[in-house]
Formats: structure tokens, sequence, C-alpha cells
């Protein structure tokens, strides 16, 4: 989707509004704007390609098709990742009934830079790669949802807590928590080689 020149520079709540009364190309810039960071968001949160992007999907339908259910209590973003978080909570739990254990070995973080780098350093940074999926993999939802907010997409804490729906002191907590277990699980690995 291409953000439309009549997205730029308008507010969530203007987009929204406009939305409502059938504009087609304010429901595109929404969709747009919020496409790449739900996107990343649902990658980080349910660990592979193909469940972030049916998680995108599935949470831009919702989007689509419940925009008027939106109250604007909160912001769209925090909405929008409410509803990518219950479509990764929901395959998750349909994958556990069927015994699947949920891979987070993403293709794009074994991707390698077209400078081509040499093999050990390809090994090394797969096998960085794979050590940080499984430490991430330890944590719990709330806790690895609240160190992706803030440590990756840049949230402040204030952002993050509104995000998720908790107050700033209880996000703070989930996301000392997570750095502490991720410290913990890295702690043995070394990411400088000899």
């Amino acid at each position: 989707m291409v953000v439309t020149r009549e997205g730029k520079g308008r507010s969530d709540a203007v987009l929204v509004s406009a939305a409502r009364r059938g504009d087609r190309e304010a429901l595109e810039a929404l969709l747009a704007r919020y496409s790449s960071p739900v996107y990343r968001f649902g990658l980080r949160l349910c660990g592979s390609e193909a469940e972030a992007r049916d998680v995108l999907q599935e949470t831009l339908v919702t989007a689509f098709r419940g925009l008027h259910a939106f109250r604007g209590q909160a912001r769209l973003s925090t909405w929008l990742y409410q509803v990518a978080r219950s479509h990764c909570s929901r395959e998750r739990r349909r994958q556990a009934r069927g015994g699947a254990r949920v891979s987070l070995d993403a293709p794009v973080a074994r991707r390698v830079a077209a400078t081509e780098p040499s093999l050990d350093d390809v090994a090394h940074a797969r096998e960085l790669g794979a050590v940080m999926r499984d430490a991430l993999g330890t944590l719990s939802a709330s806790d690895r949802q609240a160190l992706l907010l803030r440590d990756v997409e840049g949230l402040s804490a204030e952002e993050a807590a509104r995000e998720t729906g908790i107050d700033v002191r209880a996000h703070k907590s989930r996301l000392h928590r997570a750095r502490m277990r991720l410290r913990e699980k890295l702690s043995g690995v070394s990411a400088v080689r000899d």
C-alpha cells in the first residue's frame, strides 16, 4: 500500500473520522501508516514471518471491519497492537492444541547482508541469532512485549505502557524483568570471537 498525500500530516483521529464516513483514501492511509509497525510487532511477538503476515492481515481486516467500534479512548496504535496480540495469542493456542511448537526461527533474521561476509561471519551471526531467538522465547508474552515495544520499536516508557494498557511503573517492572532474564540467558554467550 502506498501512503497517499491525503494521509500525510493528518492525525489518526482525523483519518479515523474520515474513514468512518467512507473516505477510502483515509482508510488506506491509516492501514499504510500502521502496516509496518504491526508487522514488526507480530514478527517479534509470534516469531515467524508467516505468522507475522497472518497477524498483520488479520489485524488489518479487523481494523477495516471494526473501525466503527473503535471508541477512541486509547490511541489507534494501542488498539491495533491489542488486536495483533490477540491474533498471535490465538494462533499460539491453536498450535499448542495441535502439539506444534511455535518456532522463533524467523527467516528474516537469517538473511545476510549483500556485502558477502565470510562463511565464519555468517555462521557466527546465525548462531547469535538463534541464541537470541531462544532467549526471547523463554520470556513470557507480556515481558517479551514490554521489551520489544521499548527496546526494538523505540517507544518511550509512557508510550509503551499506553500501548499495553498498563501503568508506567508496571511496564518498567516488566521491562526490567525481561532485560534481567535476557541477560541471564545470554551471560554465557560471547559476542566477540577469538
